[in-house]
């Protein structure tokens, strides 16, 4: 029996259907797995391109927004909005600049799009240095999961200072009578950290560029600043600084 004289048979039909059915079948898992592929890489790159945002490339001396506020976001969006942060400014303490001089990341299409992954989840875990994603099935904390780096990042160093002079010929190493001081950004706004005996030694302290300087504290004059120097502090690491008068 046929539809039309120049149609085709309903067997005709059926066998037509039932192939398109067969590759479909045989196509949709194949672009579907294509799709969560993509999705996956894409992520992977957000998640290092906003890491990079927050901590920079040390080994490079960038430091991204830790190195410029002293501390992690407490949010992905403060890598792009300032908000109430203070504004980037040149500190009277050798010239170190220290604020918000953003955006840290530069993803996506629309202001918001760094904040989700490609499966339109947000990203979670600024305030620890991970970027972390629940992955394809949006379950948090399973195998699927996305998360860059694998470990949380460390975002500061020590610092150790031997201060140095020479009297009558000779060098003296760290004599009595003398501080030093450390300064550095804590959330964007220049703090201080002393020790007033030797051997001077800081610890956590945040990466990025810093200003170090010696300092007299007996009479006479008592406060007077005989040495200063720009340090650079990467995380795990230590930073020995000479500070010569």
């Amino acid at each position: 029996m046929r539809l039309s004289s120049g149609g085709f048979t309903l067997l005709e039909l059926v066998v037509v259907i039932a192939v398109i059915g067969i590759l479909v079948a045989a196509v949709t898992p194949s672009v579907v797995q294509r799709i969560m592929d993509g999705r996956i890489e894409e992520t992977r790159a957000e998640a290092q391109a906003l890491y990079d945002g927050m901590v920079g490339k040390p080994a490079e001396s960038q430091f991204g927004f830790v190195g410029d506020l002293g501390r992690l976001p407490t949010s992905f969006a403060e890598l792009a909005q300032r908000g109430s942060l203070p504004v980037y400014t040149t500190s009277t303490t050798r010239g170190i600049g220290m604020g918000w001089r953003g955006p840290y990341v530069n993803i996506g299409t629309t202001a918001n799009d760094y904040l989700t992954d490609a499966f339109g989840r947000a990203y979670a875990g600024a305030a620890s240095g991970q970027v972390r994603s629940a992955g394809p099935d949006g379950i948090a904390g399973n195998a699927d999961d996305i998360v860059y780096p694998p470990a949380a990042p460390a975002t500061g160093g020590t610092v150790t200072a031997t201060v140095k002079t020479i009297t009558g010929g000779k060098t003296i190493v760290d004599p009595a009578g003398y501080r030093v001081d450390l300064f550095y950004a804590n959330g964007g706004l220049e703090t201080s950290l002393a020790d007033a005996a030797a051997p001077f030694s800081f610890s956590n302290v945040p990466m990025g560029v810093h200003a170090i300087r010696v300092v007299k504290t007996v009479n006479p004059q008592a406060g007077s600043i005989v040495a200063q120097d720009t340090i650079v502090v990467r995380p795990s690491s230590t930073t020995a600084a000479e500070l010569w008068f």
